[in-house]
């Protein structure tokens, strides 16, 4: 399904309620990225309810251990697709028996894709409809395409550029040596940031705190760019493949990956946020093409 106006071109695939195409009709460009077989297979993806992966892909719950795969459940599933209007579509997920089995929480959740003239703004709302508190996370993760040139190693990115409003020095929250889960420490990074492959080999995912920042500028080298206005996202991850993958993901998070040594209790882990019984958590962010 897709919409439309005199800007932009945007599409949506039922799995995961994701986007598959951001079509610049002014410059008739795509700018998100488009699988190779080379590369990552994904496109964007809703994250919920915990981000990235989980150690041995379990978490407990009163006591009772849970599976959940990596980003959660909703990329997993089928959306229910609304048109509301030309310029509008909203993607629906509820919980049901299957989502249970590894999430015991009924909720719903919905995400609001509007086009403003030159800006996709997305809006998400989660309700926890259960009868107890809800620990959740939520993220998302559109992959940008990047202007380069493959190689037999690699696709070369260099060239391409992110700066970040706020303080020039950014603190990130380091990962351990499979670049799978949080170590607790931290480093630090300048804003602007310029991308390379090299970049993601060392920092597999840069997860800045992201207290300061409002706007993301992605420069790309033949001198278009796009802006995402993050908002009121604590955290911003950045991520592109090793190798082939010629884009940048930009990812406003609520959370963060599972940390060495936390305890298994879902409701104790790091960066996890409780969305009290019958209440809803609203989040919305933009990308304006400039």
């Amino acid at each position: 399904m897709f919409i439309e106006n005199e800007f932009i071109k945007l599409s949506i695939q039922e799995t995961g309620g994701s986007m598959t195409s951001i079509y610049d009709k002014v410059h008739q460009t795509e700018l998100l990225y488009q699988p190779h077989p080379d590369s990552w297979q994904g496109q964007d993806i809703f994250i919920f309810p915990f981000i990235a992966r989980l150690i041995d892909q379990s978490y407990s719950y009163q006591g009772k251990s849970y599976s959940l795969k990596n980003h959660g459940l909703l990329r997993y599933m089928k959306a229910d697709l609304c048109r509301l209007t030309q310029t509008n579509i909203s993607a629906h997920f509820s919980s049901d028996e299957e989502t249970l089995k590894h999430y015991p929480f009924d909720f719903k959740a919905d995400l609001k894709y509007e086009l403003i003239k030159n800006v996709i703004k997305l809006s998400y709302t989660v309700k926890n409809e259960s009868d107890d508190d809800m620990p959740f996370m939520l993220g998302a993760h559109p992959a940008f395409k990047l202007p380069g040139i493959k190689s037999i190693d690699e696709f070369d990115i260099s060239g391409n550029s992110i700066s970040l409003d706020g303080c020039r020095e950014k603190t990130v929250l380091l990962q351990e040596k499979t670049f799978s889960f949080m170590n607790g420490l931290t480093t630090k990074i300048d804003s602007p940031i310029n991308l390379s492959k090299g970049l993601f080999n060392m920092i597999n995912t840069i997860i800045i705190d992201a207290k300061d920042v409002q706007n993301v500028l992605l420069i790309k080298k033949d001198n278009s760019s796009l802006r995402i206005h993050i908002n009121e996202a604590p955290y911003l991850a950045l991520w592109s493949d090793k190798q082939f993958g010629d884009y940048v993901c930009i990812e406003p998070w609520f959370g963060y990956p599972d940390t060495l040594g936390s305890d298994k209790d879902i409701m104790k882990k790091p960066g996890i946020s409780i969305l009290h019984k019958h209440a809803t958590f609203k989040y919305s962010y933009s990308i304006e093409v400039i």
